[in-house]
């Protein structure tokens, strides 16, 4: 039997054990702690220090639900961490640990960052994953934001709201066509992309959907792949969803309920998804689309349904505040979003369109003006020859249509309108020929790149949109 002393020192053992559970409970959830056992634990190695502390700490959620960062995320911030860490050293800075941070080091880095070009959407990234390190360190930072720590606090800014439409019809490009060729290489891939365009699913939902199991009759319950764990309901109201629907209960019943071959594990099925698509030539490289655009056709269509229409970043006339924020919660409940201004990211806002078709304009009429350059050498020659047979008369040119209004059109030509007038603003007798109209329209199409056709001025409507195109008079 064993002795008392053994009992005791048996005792001992449990509550020290226990004990030592209890304080490495209380360390995971105090940041501060976990940070002083990463000096103690590797001593004048600050790399090492950080990647103790984000082994260890689960780091939560800033906004939204009471979480922990998704992977992704967590790598963003432990490469922000290491990336501060080098460029320290790069300029000479020596750490024995991350105590030694102070809030000019990430001044200076953050200097250092917007100097290289860094992208501004990175640059936000990176100070605000920065900003809660430095935070966990108690290291108070006098600036909150980080516009507040660039030379050109512009460079901070990132585009959060829309100006080009990612969504595929946009694009010009035909879903059922290009659905076709994804069949005949993988139809359960097919089936797969039909259920992202009906539902407006992520890839990484519709490889982890349990079709049978999630319809509830008037809405798809996403629970399987959210991200973040942020379950939702679609509503179901079309013909469409239901046939897509029936399909993919109809595969899953013979596939243990999952819209994924047996074979496949859930990541298995999204990297096979994006093979194929990849493989069918439907990328942004060959078709100018993403599958990621097929959630953007989804949410755009929810704008237009519930305001009567197009979105923003469409092109669409304004709707009341009541109706644009009515259909901006829609489409933020049904992708699974926390927060209605990711709409912006999807539809885009009036106002940012505005200043891109603006910014769109100035760059295409720049480009077409320009002095030396192929469309004015040719202004220049149309003009002179037409000034031997009339004195005096000049050649406007014109850009017509929706380009006119600086839109990013797709699928449509830009008309360039032409005519020789008289000082006083009268047409001339003479006006360009048919084969000086297709030239001018050809160079047009050259320097810009993009669809380019010739008309006389005066044959287009005179209420279509045009912008003078301004030249140095000879």
């Amino acid at each position: 039997m064993p002795s008392s002393s053994t009992k005791a020192n048996s005792k001992t053992t449990r509550y020290n054990a226990r004990k030592s559970a209890d304080s490495a409970t209380q360390i995971r959830l105090d940041p501060r702690g976990i940070l002083d056992h990463a000096i103690q634990e590797h001593k004048g190695d600050v790399h090492k220090q950080v990647s103790y502390f984000y082994k260890h700490y689960p780091v939560p959620a800033a906004q939204g639900r009471a979480r922990v960062v998704s992977a992704k995320t967590l790598t963003k911030y432990v490469l922000a961490t290491h990336m501060l860490i080098d460029a320290l050293k790069a300029k000479g800075v020596k750490l024995h640990g991350v105590n030694d941070l102070t809030s000019r080091h990430l001044l200076t880095v953050m200097r250092h960052w917007e100097a290289e070009g860094m992208a501004s959407s990175s640059l936000a990234t990176y100070f605000s994953c920065l900003k809660r390190f430095f935070g966990w360190l108690r290291v108070k930072l006098p600036y909150e934001s980080v516009h507040e720590t660039l030379v050109d606090p512009n460079r901070g800014k990132r585009a959060m709201s829309a100006t080009t439409s990612l969504a595929w019809s946009a694009k010009g490009v035909d879903f059922q066509s290009e659905l076709v060729k994804i069949h005949e290489l993988d139809p359960l891939v097919a089936l797969q992309a039909e259920m992202v365009a009906a539902f407006g699913l992520r890839v990484m939902e519709a490889c982890a959907m349990r079709p049978i199991e999630c319809d509830r009759g008037n809405h798809l319950a996403i629970t399987y792949g959210a991200k973040g764990g942020r379950g939702r309901q679609v509503p179901i109201t079309s013909q469409y969803q239901r046939e897509v629907l029936d399909k993919a209960k109809q595969y899953a019943g013979k596939h243990n309920g999952f819209l994924r071959t047996n074979r496949f594990t859930q990541k298995q099925a999204y990297r096979r998804f994006y093979y194929i698509l990849e493989k069918a030539g439907v990328n942004k490289a060959e078709a100018g689309v993403s599958a990621h655009g097929l959630r953007h056709e989804y949410a755009n269509d929810i704008y237009t349904q519930v305001t009567g229409e197009a979105s923003p970043v469409n092109h669409g006339k304004r709707v009341s505040k009541e109706q644009d924020r009515k259909a901006r919660s829609q489409v933020t409940e049904a992708l699974g979003h926390s927060r209605l201004a990711i709409t912006s990211n999807y539809l885009g806002s009036h106002v940012m369109m505005e200043r891109a078709n603006q910014k769109r304009l100035a760059r295409m009429h720049s480009t077409l003006t320009m002095e030396g350059a192929a469309l004015h050498l040719h202004h220049r020659e149309i003009q002179r020859a037409a000034r031997q047979e009339e004195p005096g008369v000049e050649l406007r040119l014109f850009v017509t249509g929706p380009a006119a209004d600086g839109k990013d059109i797709v699928g449509v030509p830009i008309v360039l309108a032409c005519g020789l007038y008289q000082p006083g603003g009268l047409p001339a007798q003479r006006q360009p020929t048919e084969e000086q109209r297709q030239k001018l329209a050809s160079v047009c199409q050259e320097m810009l790149g993009l669809w380019c056709v010739g008309q006389l001025n005066e044959s287009v409507p005179s209420n279509v949109s045009r912008v003078e195109l301004m030249f140095h008079d000879d």
